[in-house]
């Protein structure tokens, strides 16, 4: 039998579903930085590599499990088959609602694509990041054999490593991150007119916006892009960036076509600037209101043009409140939401799966190059 540190990983590798072109953020949130932090504790050997490299084949004839996230290309389905075939096991993480997409969302525009259910049919575990995929997955494929993988993130990794002022001081940096278009419907142009009416009542302060762009940024003349970078490289630049504030808007009661979406996502970016430091206002949507202690870890808003102004004022002129928010919400994330949780879910899977596979890998990957 293997034990974790002898099984050996593949991460397939992907483009973002909703900006065709670039890097998957979730294969790095959900799965990296879980196989990171297994590998510095028990030295599990992990790779990730792109399903439309060159090597794909070799790399799934190296391994012992793969691991996708959200993964639903036909290229896709044919390296399943060839990992099934080669009596891989096979991971299928989904933090999000993968079957159907909103208007507002880029991945609308790539359904014709989409082998997920086909995908998962195939896979021997299926990891789901919140309650509400645990409950809605099986309406859409009955026979997934349904895991929960908590979400979170490897703390320890992103410490502060310069004597940064931290949000204490009023640096006049905000921070914005958002991949996909923005997130709201009914209320974008309360929210876009908030935002307007706050930077010019302090011109010395400026939006830092990191992600995919959108059409309504050229309307923020005091909007600094930034696009999307790979999830390490994001993280040291909000740790090392002095923030004042973040913001978070997302679609909340009022946009009745997209709630049931946006109540299957996750608090990441609640996540992210915990780890940060970095005090934020967060939509009162029911992902936010599950995480969110008003007053203490963040500021939860309804998704109007008065409450976005006055929480972005309540912070400017209240450095205590940012410094005790960002305080509060480090140790709520250090204690609630760190990797090791979703690692340890991650390490049993990989145990059960890589044990007992010894004997029919090395038959069938004898000759790779007869089953490509």
């Amino acid at each position: 039998m293997k034990n974790e540190d002898q099984c050996r990983v593949l991460v397939l590798h992907r483009e973002s579903l909703v900006a065709p072109g670039a890097p998957s953020l979730s294969v790095s949130a959900r799965l990296t930085e879980a196989l990171d932090y297994l590998g510095s504790e028990s030295g599990l050997e992990h790779c990730s590599v792109s399903e439309s490299d060159a090597c794909i084949e070799r790399a799934v004839a190296w391994c012992d499990v793969v691991l996708l996230s959200k993964h639903r290309s036909a290229r896709t389905l044919e390296l399943v088959r060839l990992a099934r075939q080669l009596g891989k096991g096979v991971i299928y993480d989904i933090d999000d609602w993968i079957f159907s997409f909103p208007s507002y969302s880029g991945g609308a525009s790539c359904a014709a694509d989409n082998h997920s259910i086909e995908i998962i049919r195939l896979c021997d575990f299926v990891t789901v990041a919140n309650p509400e995929l645990m409950r809605r997955v099986p309406l859409v494929v009955p026979d997934a054999k349904l895991v929960y993988l908590p979400n979170g993130m490897w703390v320890e990794r992103y410490e502060r490593r310069v004597d940064g002022r931290g949000s204490s001081e009023c640096s006049g940096r905000v921070l914005f991150t958002n991949a996909d278009f923005l997130k709201v419907q009914e209320s974008k142009e309360a929210i876009l007119s908030a935002l307007n009416v706050f930077f010019m009542r302090h011109p010395g302060c400026v939006l830092d916006f990191f992600g995919d762009p959108f059409p309504e940024m050229f309307s923020l003349p005091f909007l600094h892009f930034t696009n999307r970078m790979p999830y390490q490289e994001y993280m040291r630049a909000i740790v090392s960036g002095d923030y004042m504030f973040a913001i978070t808007p997302l679609g909340a009661a009022e946009d009745a076509e997209s709630a049931d979406f946006n109540a299957c996502k996750n608090p990441f970016k609640y996540i992210n600037y915990g780890v940060a430091r970095i005090p934020g206002i967060y939509s009162s949507a029911k992902i936010y209101r599950d995480c969110v202690s008003h007053g203490r870890t963040g500021l939860l808003v309804e998704n109007t043009f008065e409450d976005w102004l006055n929480a972005m004022e309540e912070y400017a002129v209240s450095s205590s409140l940012r410094k005790a928010v960002s305080d509060e919400t480090y140790d709520h994330v250090l204690r609630d939401f760190h990797v090791r949780d979703g690692a340890r879910v991650l390490s049993r899977l990989l145990q059960q799966l890589a044990s007992g596979r010894d004997i029919i890998a090395t038959q069938l990957t004898s000759d790779l190059d007869g089953v490509r």
